[in-house]
């Protein structure tokens, strides 16, 4: 345990964001008590992956007759290849290791996406946002923060939005707001991609903008519990 004092704990007095955790804490707590989460979590999980991957690809550009059609593309490839860091077989080795170094799990990411790994601009603003992730901050609204600050810094260049959505994930496993990793959150994302991209940019105007950034991610999280019910159902 870290003696410091939370660097998120302010962000909960900012309007709304309050109320959007609670109602998407207890959206995702519903969804891990579905008896086949409690017996087998890593099917939903999978299907939670794929799912995310597919739609960030859509939000990226990908053809959307590729939908369900597998890695046709070279941008649904890389967005596979970056969320198979999320896959159940490696999610939770991967979140232990982004709350101790997520520098090195950002860099892996971007070269999955195609990148180099090192960034290509706002490196103070990243560094800030590592010590963040090190320093124990309030873990429901960590995804949200890791989200928001690398849309709205975009230090990845054109890969920033894969790699922020599965960044935000891994956060939601590693501090246990998601903590199977069975929300989709991305359907919704891409359903809502102008207010997202609206939102994303936002996050960088201050107080204001990162609660409407966090609310939205907030409101993503309710409607991706909603996905994964679905697929619960259907297992």
């Amino acid at each position: 345990m870290t003696d410091r004092p939370d660097p998120l704990a302010p962000l909960r007095l900012l309007p709304g964001v309050a109320e959007s955790v609670a109602h998407a804490g207890k959206a995702l707590a519903a969804v891990h008590r579905k008896p086949v989460n409690l017996r087998r979590p890593e099917i939903t999980g999978a299907e939670s992956v794929l799912r995310g991957a597919r739609s960030g690809a859509l939000m990226d550009g990908a053809d959307p007759a590729l939908r369900g059609a597998g890695a046709g593309s070279r941008v649904l490839r890389r967005h596979l290849d970056v969320y198979s860091l999320l896959a159940p077989d490696t999610v939770q080795d991967t979140a232990r290791v982004f709350l101790r170094a997520p520098l090195q799990v950002l860099a892996r990411m971007d070269v999955l996406a195609g990148g180099t790994g090192r960034p290509e601009r706002a490196v103070g603003e990243l560094a800030v946002l590592a010590s963040t992730v090190t320093s124990g901050a309030d873990p429901d609204l960590l995804p949200g923060v890791v989200h928001g600050q690398l849309l709205a810094t975009a230090p990845f260049g054109e890969r920033t939005g894969v790699v922020a959505r599965a960044a935000s994930r891994l956060a939601a496993v590693a501090g246990g707001f998601d903590p199977r990793g069975l929300a989709v959150p991305e359907p919704w994302l891409n359903r809502h991609r102008t207010e997202y991209r609206d939102a994303g940019a936002a996050f960088r105007t201050g107080p204001e903008g990162v609660a409407r950034f966090l609310v939205l991610h907030m409101r993503s999280y309710v409607a991706g519990a909603e996905e994964a019910e679905g697929i619960a159902a259907l297992l």
